[in-house]
């Protein structure tokens, strides 16, 4: 939801960290790919209980993540490659950080693997909707929005950071509102379909 609804107030940065990066002849490959190696560092960060680290690793992740898509298209560089290995790489920082506070903290390994269940099912029907339907404006695919976006996944992990003894709960809210996600993207897809 803020990924989409909220990105027209931070745009204009984005649009800045992008023709920086362009000056300094820094291409959307190596921006997904820093943004990919921060994601990691984060997820290590947490491992060794290093809070603030792990925040600011991840977030600084989250903001070179929404650069590089804005960097390809003002260079001209955008692709379906690009778009994938964008997605890929997303998908690899949470994950990793999902198996990290499972590792961390036992005891809320259901509420995180009704999380990953919840991803998985999210992420089909997106992938699914994104291959079948025409692509959205300035997008490489379709993007559907909905109210569990990446940045509201860096909120509920910032949470889940921040309050460890809450961390089974906040996974299980979490993964309520990807359901839910899910859902209203379904819901979404086939309502094109029947138009």
């Amino acid at each position: 939801m803020l990924d989409t609804h909220a990105r027209r107030l931070v745009q204009p940065i984005f649009d800045a960290m992008a023709q920086a990066f362009a000056r300094r002849g820094i291409g959307p490959l190596a921006v997904t790919l820093s943004a990919a190696l921060l994601g990691g560092l984060a997820a290590g960060a947490l491992a060794l209980d290093w809070t603030i680290l792990f925040l600011v690793l991840l977030w600084f992740s989250g903001l070179l993540d929404a650069v590089d898509g804005t960097l390809a298209r003002q260079s001209g560089l955008a692709s379906m490659a690009g778009a994938m290995l964008d997605i890929v790489c997303d998908r690899a920082v949470e994950a990793l950080v999902i198996v990290v506070f499972g590792l961390r903290f036992p005891e809320a390994q259901l509420e995180l693997l009704v999380l990953c269940a919840a991803i998985i099912l999210s992420l089909t029907v997106f992938l699914t909707a994104a291959a079948a339907l025409p692509s959205s404006a300035g997008k490489s695919f379709h993007y559907q929005a909905g109210l569990a976006e990446r940045s509201e996944g860096f909120l509920f992990f910032s949470l889940m950071a921040l309050w460890p003894a809450g961390v089974g709960g906040v996974a299980l809210v979490f993964a309520l509102v990807v359901f839910f996600t899910a859902g209203q993207r379904l819901r979404a897809a086939l309502g094109f379909f029947r138009d």
